[in-house]
């Protein structure tokens, strides 16, 4: 089945059915089961829940390239749910739903109503559709995964390359508590950290020790990024080299500022999409982003990405191949330290890419 009569399908089944999920690999055309539901009904009114303000320019271009009408559609972002309150609605539609699934924000859904109501997301845990279904009922589910979509030609073949480095163990270098240590030795002692927060956790649940659990994590996260950092910026020498347009996705704001400079689109990039609309111009062939451009955001002819520190969650990690995977012949570049947390989040990508797209090299 081809990419337009999947859509075709799932906006037949939304009319069918009145409650939908369509947990969709990024870059499979979710959008465009609602035009193609709402090309059959010009006259509903639709409500789009978006998670950033710059989603919004995108559901309308969208719109305005297929030729559906955009006169009765109302898009806003979920920070702006609460102005809808008490609203009723022909077609509502959770753009990326897990931003829905909190308590403030089910609370209001109990007062938004929608004749169909349309869930989207890459990754949807059970949990998120439970929370959704206690306020509309029972939904269906569409599925289609990354690799279910890379096999049916929808996505493009990728070409995955997995750059194996690991931890030195000779030369101490990192000062912690007035001891200095090898990296492996500063990433055996975070790692001890690690497991003792979460057996602190698993005997108390409390907020203290969920704290102390995350933090060692993001402490592990971190230093893991740092040490990739030589690596990265090799990868990122030849692609600027060989002239080719990438993403790097960094593990750090100070990581993505070190290596991309005036490149770096961060939470604190000022004029982001300023950046932004250089990068898709082709003023510029490169961006060093952390923790956005994850979702909803339209980039021009990505040719390879650099995934300098795969996620914490399979959400992140897929939407981050998600990006990449848009490009027509996709380059995909990931360090990984082996005999690490890296392992673990390794798993997820080759969960999601058929083996024979992925190869490996000691780097």
């Amino acid at each position: 089945m081809k990419r337009d009569e999947l859509q075709e399908y799932a906006a037949n089944r939304l009319e069918r059915e009145k409650r939908l999920i369509a947990q969709w690999a990024t870059g499979t055309g979710k959008s465009n089961i609602v035009l193609k539901f709402l090309k059959k009904h010009p006259d509903f009114n639709c409500y789009i829940l978006v998670p950033e303000q710059n989603n919004i320019q995108n559901w309308l271009d969208e719109f305005r390239k297929f030729n559906v009408s955009s006169d009765n559609v109302h898009i806003s972002c979920y920070a702006s749910f609460h102005k809808y309150q008490n609203s009723q609605w022909d077609l509502l539609v959770f753009d990326e739903m897990p931003h829905v699934d909190t308590e403030k924000r089910l609370a209001i859904c109990n007062s938004v109503s929608g004749k169909y109501v349309l869930a989207l997301g890459a990754v949807i845990t059970d949990e998120e559709r439970n929370s959704l279904e206690t306020v509309y009922g029972p939904f269906e589910k569409t599925t289609l995964s990354m690799s279910m979509a890379i096999r049916m030609g929808i996505l493009p073949h990728p070409t995955v390359k997995v750059l194996h480095l690991v931890l030195d163990d000779t030369e101490r270098k990192y000062w912690y508590k007035g001891n200095k240590y090898t990296a492996k030795q500063r990433y055996d002692y975070i790692e001890r950290k690690v497991e003792k927060a979460k057996n602190e956790f698993n005997k108390a649940a409390s907020q203290y020790n969920l704290n102390m659990m995350l933090n060692a994590g993001n402490e592990r996260k971190r230093f893991l990024g740092e040490l990739k950092e030589n690596a990265i910026r090799r990868a990122c020498d030849q692609l600027c080299l060989k002239k080719k347009r990438f993403l790097c996705f960094c593990s750090s704001i100070d990581q993505a500022n070190k290596l991309g400079k005036d490149h770096a689109f961060t939470s604190e990039t000022p004029a982001s999409m300023k950046l932004l609309e250089k990068f898709n111009n082709h003023e510029i062939d490169s961006l060093y982003v952390v923790g956005k451009l994850i979702e909803g955001q339209n980039l021009n002819d990505i040719e390879v990405g650099i995934i300098g520190q795969l996620g914490g969650t399979h959400r992140i990690t897929v939407q981050s191949i998600g990006r990449i995977m848009r490009s027509q012949e996709p380059l995909i570049y990931v360090p990984v330290f082996d005999g690490t947390k890296d392992d673990d989040f390794l798993y997820t990508l080759t969960s999601n890419i058929p083996a024979e797209y992925i190869k490996h090299y000691k780097f």
